[in-house]
């Protein structure tokens, strides 16, 4: 494997350590405080770790093109963020 695409997989597993735990913590802070607009927040930083994630295995596993999985993990985030939106306006 070469020095960038380590990177890469390093990189890809940082996010989704950091991502997990801050959806953890928001999780939790729904279930202390029962704010609704929280469960949404973490649902969609789920969503957000996980398509930054699958791109990578997307590339790699199934050979999806550099560009399509650009596609793809723009259109996750964006999901993503559509549901944190929609959480925080419920609050």
């Amino acid at each position: 494997m070469d020095p960038l695409t380590l990177a890469l997989v390093f990189a890809k597993l940082l996010a989704l350590v950091l991502g997990s735990v801050v959806a953890l913590l928001a999780y939790r802070a729904y279930r202390r405080t029962g704010l609704s607009g929280l469960k949404y927040f973490a649902l969609g930083l789920s969503i957000i770790t996980a398509g930054t994630v699958l791109v990578g295995i997307f590339h790699h596993l199934l050979g999806v093109s550099v560009r399509l999985g650009m596609v793809i993990e723009s259109l996750i985030l964006s999901i993503g963020f559509v549901v944190m939106i929609a959480g925080l306006y419920q609050y």
